[in-house]
């Protein structure tokens, strides 16, 4: 005790955990510091201690099976060992079966009472894969807002005859006279009208050339699936069609001018001065669409105009084509090995290359 205790004959030692002050007596908590503050050899320096991946607010345990102390986690105290999964990610290594990549992941452990290690390998998605995103048959009609001035049959494209239903405006002994209403606003141009019976009903065909229109979708197309666009392609007749794109559900819209994408506005007069005809759009490159599709989502706007009741304008087919997302597949056991170094180490050697994550 003479390395601890300093005691005069005039003053009074008192070992009592009651008195609080150090100066006047020596409370346990005081020695139990003065022993810490002064010892030799410091407990992480011991044989039977492992603490080498000690951090702040562990818990200290002791192994029977390896006769050592070590550190742990207070939420794997549960059970004494870790319950919950942690995962290691590893980009870009390389191993073979001759001569793995070895991947060292510290560890708490008291005695090896462990989940079971499994390592996911990523493998790409499948390379170019061209898939049609519009055909534009009659039932897709409902991704786009409703226009009862297109028509989609396996194409879609600008109505040109329209029926109207006569209504008698007097009916007199010797003679009936019909009559309907038809809005010109609608068409640049009438062509021809063609009275005709539908059993025994009066009717009005009307050939003329609409008015420009917009085919605007209602939604975006997902390409969460898609790694890598390599293009989109229109096939389409006609040179006065336009398009427009928004990869923001159409709350902004954008057009490609030389080699940058720039905002138009969503109307008729705009889209046809300074929209993407379909030569240009078809000429654009995987750099400046991957560029401008961040948000894995995007949708087209196309702008339908006649000069003529002979013109054909219309849309085929829209294609894309792109690299599959890539997945993480487990690893078979023969392309690893794991290794339990010590209480505080693990080691897994992969017997591939490529990135890993690995769960324990």
């Amino acid at each position: 005790m003479s390395k601890f205790f300093n005691v005069t004959l005039d003053k009074d030692i008192v070992l009592d955990d009651s008195v609080i002050s150090p100066k006047t007596g020596w409370t346990s908590d005081k020695i139990h510091k003065e022993i810490i503050e002064k010892r030799i050899t410091k407990f992480e320096e011991l044989e039977d201690v492992d603490v080498v991946n000690k951090k702040d607010k562990q818990l200290l345990a002791y192994s029977e099976t390896t006769g050592k102390f070590t550190t742990i986690d207070g939420v794997d105290a549960g059970e004494i060992v870790g319950a919950g999964m942690k995962q290691v990610s590893k980009m870009g290594i390389v191993g073979s079966p001759t001569v793995p990549s070895m991947v060292e992941i510290p560890i708490n452990t008291l005695d090896f009472k462990v989940p079971r290690v499994n390592v996911l390998k990523y493998e790409l998605g499948t390379q170019n894969v061209i898939i049609t995103k519009n055909t534009f048959a009659n039932g897709e009609s409902n991704d786009f807002i409703t226009d009862d001035m297109m028509v989609f049959d396996g194409k879609v494209h600008l109505k040109t005859e329209y029926i109207q239903d006569y209504a008698v405006a007097r009916d007199e002994t010797t003679f009936v006279e019909y009559a309907t209403t038809l809005d010109l606003s609608k068409f640049k141009n009438v062509e021809e009208f063609e009275d005709f019976e539908d059993g025994v009903m009066q009717k009005l065909k009307v050939k003329a050339i609409p008015a420009d229109r917009l085919l605007t979708p209602k939604g975006d197309m997902n390409l969460s699936n898609a790694e890598h666009i390599d293009y989109f392609k229109l096939v389409a007749t006609g040179k006065n069609m336009r398009v427009v794109c928004s990869v923001d559900g159409g709350t902004t819209w954008k057009t490609f001018k030389t080699d940058k994408w720039v905002d138009i506005n969503l109307g008729i007069e705009n889209v046809r001065a300074e929209g993407m005809t379909i030569e240009v759009f078809n000429k654009i490159n995987d750099t400046f669409w991957n560029e401008l599709i961040t948000s894995k989502k995007i949708r087209f706007a196309y702008l339908f105009s006649m000069d003529n009741i002979l013109d054909v304008e219309e849309l085929d087919n829209l294609d894309l084509q792109f690299d599959g997302q890539g997945k993480w597949a487990q690893a078979m056991e023969t392309d690893y090995r794991v290794v339990y170094v010590s209480n505080s180490l693990l080691q897994v050697e992969v017997k591939f290359s490529g990135d890993i994550k690995i769960n324990y």
